[in-house]
C-alpha cells in the first residue's frame, strides 16, 4: 500500500525544519563573523600577517645667533630583530657570540632578546657606523659563496633608520641640554623645546606569516613618514660663548674654585642671552660620563687630605666602584645650571640696586657728604667696612667707587624698608625671570617685613639670595635707560616652510628713568676707570668699562667661605653688552672679586667688543694703544735700515759688523707696540736663544728694563691699571726659564689689591 501523503509530510517537514534551521544557523554565524566580528578578524588576520616598527623623526636642530649648528642629529642604524625568525633558524646562540664583541653586549643578553616571546625586539639603538659596516660584512654572502647553513646565518636580525644626537662644537651643554635613550630631550633647551624638536615619528609594516615570521619575499610598506622636528634658533653668540668658557675654565684652576664658576654674557639693551656657562660643564655628546667632574670634587675633599707631608695619602674612592647613590649625586650637581638655579648673596655687586633706587627717590646726589670711621653702629650691631681703617670724609660718588658699607647702610636708611622693598621688587628679585631653562631657582628675601638690621644689611648686598640671572637682568635695567628687559636665551622656532615663532624683546617694567640710569652709568665707569677705585683690575685702556665688584659671605661666616664677583659693562656711555661672573669658594688667600673676578670680566669684554667691532673709545687722559708693523729691512744697507726701523717707531739692536742686513728678529710683518726693540743681524751667525726670566711681582717699568736688557720685547697682557706704581706683576706669556728667540714678545699681567 502506498504511503499516504500525510504521512510523507510527517516524515519530510522534521528534515526540511531541521536543514531550515541548520541554514538559519550557518547565515547567524556568518553575519556574526562576517559582520559583527568581521572587523575585528580582519585586523587580527593583519597583524597576524603584518609587522610593524617605528620610523623615528628626524630631530630638529639647534643654531646660535648666526646660524652655526650647536645640536644635529645624524642618521644610523639601530639594530633589531625579530626572534620568531630566530627561533625559526634555531641561530639564537651563534648569532649572540658573533654580536657580542661587536656591539659590546653580554652574550647572554643578547640571546635573552633573541628569544623573546615577540615578533620584533631591539637589540640595541643607534650603533656606530663601524659597528653597522662589520655586522654588514658578516650578514654578506658573497655570489661564489655557499650560503651558510641555517645555524650559522644571520637570519631575523635587521636594521633600522635611527638618528643619534651630536653636538658638534662641544659647548654650552647647560643650555643645550642632552638626549635620552630615545632622541626624548632631557636637560637644556632639549627638554624645554622637546614637543617642537621632536617632530613626528613614521610606521613601516612588514609582511609576516602565521607564525610571526618574515616573509623571504617581504615588502616593506610605509603606513606613514616620520616628519622631521622644527629648528630652534638661540640668542646665543658661539664666539662669546667661547670667550666665557675659555675664561671660566682658567679661573677654575687658577683660583682653585672648590664649587665651580659661573657666567653670563647680556644685551642689556634687548635682555637676549649671548652667553652663559657653569663651571665645571659636562660633555653633551656623553652627559653621563661623571670622570672628569669626580675628579674636579676629589681634589678638594679636605677629609682626604692630612697636614702632615710625610703622611701617606688617605685612599680616595675608585670611580668605578662608586655607588649608584653616589653616581646620582655627582651627575644631577654637574648637570644643574648655576647661573639660573643656584641663588646666592650678590655682595657688593648689590650696591648698583641700591644706589639707582636711591638717586631715583632723590634721597641722595652724587656730591652729598658722609663719613666712614670703618664701621656703622645700626642697632645693637656695629657693622664693619671692608676698609677697616675707614675712609673718612667721602662724596657719595666717591663711596660708589670706594664700596663703602656705611655709606650704603646710610642710603638704606634714607630709603627706609618700604621703598627698599618696592625697589627690589620693581627690578624682579622677589620673581623667576621666566628664562627658557628649566631649573631656574627663586630668590630668598623678607616676605614679612625687615628688621633695622635687615635693612642695613641687604643696602649692600648680604642678609637674602638671588640668581645670577635675576641680577644681571636688574642690573641691566640700571644702565639700559631704566627698562627691566625679559631675559631670552631663543630667537626663533622655524622649519623649512620660515619661521614658525618669534621671540621679541620684551620690556616688562621701567624701574628708574633715564636720567638716573645716565647717571648710574658714569658713576659705576669712574670705579673701573679711576685707579684708587675697586673695579681697577677691569680697566682696558679704550674700552670704556663700568662696573662693580663683590665678595659676600658664604655659609656660616666664621668658615670664610666666599663668592668673588664682578659685574662689568661696555662702552659705558651706551652698554652694548653686561657680564656677570661669581667665583664660588676660591682656596686661594686673596678671595675678593676686585682682584679675582674683576680683570677676568675686563679682559671677557675687550675680547667680545673686538669680535663685534665695537671701536675704540680713548679718554683724554689715556694714550692710545699704537701697533706698528715690522719693516722687511733684509738685503738693506745698515744705513737704510736704520731709517726704516726709526721710520717705523721702532728701536734696534745692531748685531755683527758687516754693511749689510741679513737677518732680522721678530720677522717682518709682525705688529709690535711703539718704541719695541728688533735685532737686526749683519752676518749668518745663528742668534743665541735667550732665557725668558721670572718677572712675577715687578712693576711695569722693572719688568721692561729686564726684558729689554736681554734683547726681549716687553707687552702689556690682560685687564687692569697696569702703569701705576702699585701694580705688580702676577703672570707672563712665556715660562720661567725657557729659551726663546731675541726680539720675543713677552706679556705681562698686572693685577692691583683691591677689596670690596
Amino acid at each position: 500500500m502506498k504511503p499516504s501523503l500525510n504521512n510523507i509530510k510527517r516524515k519530510v517537514f522534521p528534515m526540511v525544519f531541521a536543514v531550515l534551521v541548520a541554514l538559519a544557523v550557518i547565515a547567524g554565524r556568518l553575519v556574526y563573523w562576517q559582520i559583527i566580528r568581521g572587523e575585528e578578524l580582519s585586523q587580527r588576520a593583519k597583524n597576524q600577517q603584518t609587522g610593524s616598527s617605528m620610523i623615528s623623526a628626524q630631530r630638529g636642530k639647534i643654531y646660535d645667533r648666526n646660524g652655526k649648528t650647536l645640536a644635529e642629529s645624524a642618521s644610523v642604524d639601530t639594530l633589531v630583530c625579530n626572534p620568531q625568525d630566530i627561533k625559526a633558524n634555531k641561530n639564537s646562540a651563534f648569532v649572540a657570540k658573533k654580536l657580542s664583541p661587536i656591539i659590546d653586549m653580554d652574550v647572554d643578553k643578547i640571546e635573552e632578546l633573541l628569544t623573546k616571546d615577540s615578533s620584533y625586539q631591539v637589540i640595541k639603538k643607534r650603533i656606530s657606523v663601524e659597528e653597522s659596516e662589520e655586522i654588514r660584512a658578516l650578514m654578506t654572502v658573497e655570489e661564489d659563496e655557499e650560503p651558510p647553513e641555517k645555524e650559522m646565518s644571520f637570519g631575523g636580525i635587521y636594521f633600522e633608520d635611527d638618528s643619534k644626537r651630536y653636538y658638534p662644537f662641544g659647548i654650552a651643554p647647560h643650555i643645550l641640554g642632552f638626549t635620552g635613550y630615545d632622541n626624548n630631550g632631557l636637560q637644556g633647551i632639549e627638554l624645554t623645546f622637546d614637543s617642537e624638536l621632536s617632530g613626528k615619528a613614521g610606521e613601516i609594516t612588514i609582511k609576516q606569516n602565521a607564525k610571526g615570521q618574515t616573509l623571504e619575499e617581504q615588502q616593506a610598506e610605509y603606513l606613514s613618514a616620520a616628519k622631521q622636528g622644527a629648528d630652534v634658533v638661540l640668542t646665543i653668540d658661539e664666539t662669546i660663548q667661547h670667550f666665557l668658557e675659555k675664561y671660566l675654565e682658567e679661573a677654575i684652576h687658577e683660583y682653585e674654585l672648590k664649587e665651580g664658576a659661573a657666567g653670563i654674557v647680556m644685551n642689556p639693551k634687548t635682555g637676549e642671552v649671548l652667553a652663559m656657562s657653569t663651571k665645571p660643564d659636562f660633555d653633551s655628546n656623553n652627559p653621563y660620563d661623571i670622570d672628569l667632574f669626580n675628579e674636579f670634587e676629589m681634589q678638594f675633599d679636605f677629609s682626604k687630605k692630612s697636614d702632615d707631608p710625610e703622611a701617606t695619602p688617605a685612599p680616595t674612592e675608585d670611580p668605578d666602584n662608586l655607588s649608584d647613590e653616589k653616581i646620582g649625586a655627582l651627575r644631577n650637581k654637574m648637570w644643574r645650571n648655576k647661573a639660573v638655579s643656584d641663588s646666592y648673596e650678590p655682595g657688593s655687586t648689590f650696591k648698583i640696586i641700591t644706589a639707582a633706587a636711591a638717586l631715583e627717590e632723590h634721597v641722595v646726589n652724587e656730591n652729598d657728604s658722609f663719613y666712614c670711621p670703618g664701621f656703622k653702629v645700626v642697632a645693637d650691631r656695629k657693622i664693619k667696612c671692608a676698609s677697616s681703617a675707614g675712609h673718612g670724609a667721602e662724596t657719595f660718588e666717591q663711596g660708589v667707587m670706594n664700596s663703602c658699607n656705611p655709606v650704603f647702610i646710610e642710603l638704606g636708611q634714607r630709603l627706609g624698608a618700604q621703598r627698599f622693598m618696592e625697589y627690589f621688587t620693581a627690578f624682579g628679585l622677589t620673581e623667576k625671570t621666566g628664562i627658557e631653562l628649566v631649573g631656574e631657582g627663586s630668590s630668598i628675601y623678607y616676605k614679612n617685613g625687615m628688621s633695622e638690621v635687615d635693612l642695613a644689611t641687604s643696602s649692600f648686598g648680604q642678609g637674602f639670595q638671588v640668581t645670577p640671572i635675576q641680577l644681571i637682568t636688574a642690573i641691566s635695567a640700571v644702565i639700559n635707560g631704566g627698562e627691566r628687559m625679559r631675559p631670552q636665551i631663543v630667537k626663533e622656532i622655524r622649519n623649512g616652510n620660515g619661521i614658525l615663532k618669534s621671540y621679541a624683546p620684551e620690556a616688562l617694567n621701567r624701574v628708574i628713568s633715564e636720567e638716573t640710569s645716565q647717571m648710574m652709568r658714569e658713576i659705576l665707569e669712574k670705579v673701573v676707570s679711576d685707579p684708587d677705585a675697586t673695579g681697577k683690575n677691569a680697566y682696558v685702556k679704550g674700552c670704556r668699562i663700568g662696573g662693580k665688584t663683590g665678595t659676600s659671605e658664604k655659609g656660616n661666616r666664621n668658615e670664610f667661605k666666599r663668592i668673588a664677583s664682578f659685574v662689568g659693562f661696555a662702552p659705558a656711555n651706551d652698554p652694548e653688552i653686561v657680564c656677570l661672573v661669581m667665583l664660588d669658594e676660591p682656596q686661594i688667600d686673596n678671595k675678593y672679586g676686585g682682584t679675582l673676578a674683576a680683570p677676568l670680566v675686563g679682559s671677557l669684554i675687550e675680547d667680545v667688543l673686538n669680535y663685534l667691532g665695537v671701536e675704540k673709545q680713548y679718554g683724554e687722559d689715556e694714550d692710545p694703544i699704537i701697533k706698528t708693523e715690522i719693516p722687511d729691512v733684509r738685503d738693506m744697507s745698515v744705513s737704510e735700515a736704520r731709517s726704516a726701523v726709526s721710520e717705523a717707531g721702532l728701536q734696534y739692536i745692531l748685531k755683527g759688523s758687516g754693511d749689510t742686513i741679513v737677518k732680522q728678529l721678530p720677522n717682518p710683518g709682525m705688529m709690535l707696540d711703539e718704541k719695541s726693540m728688533i735685532i737686526l743681524y749683519t752676518d749668518d751667525t745663528e742668534p743665541e736663544k735667550v732665557k725668558v726670566p721670572d718677572l712675577v711681582g715687578m712693576n711695569v717699568v722693572n719688568a721692561r728694563e729686564t726684558l729689554n736688557m736681554l734683547g726681549l720685547n716687553f707687552e702689556v697682557a690682560g685687564a687692569g691699571h697696569s702703569e701705576f706704581y702699585n701694580a705688580y706683576s702676577i703672570k707672563q706669556s712665556v715660562p720661567v726659564g725657557e729659551k726663546v728667540e731675541p726680539g720675543t714678545v713677552i706679556g705681562v699681567e698686572f693685577r692691583q689689591n683691591a677689596s670690596d
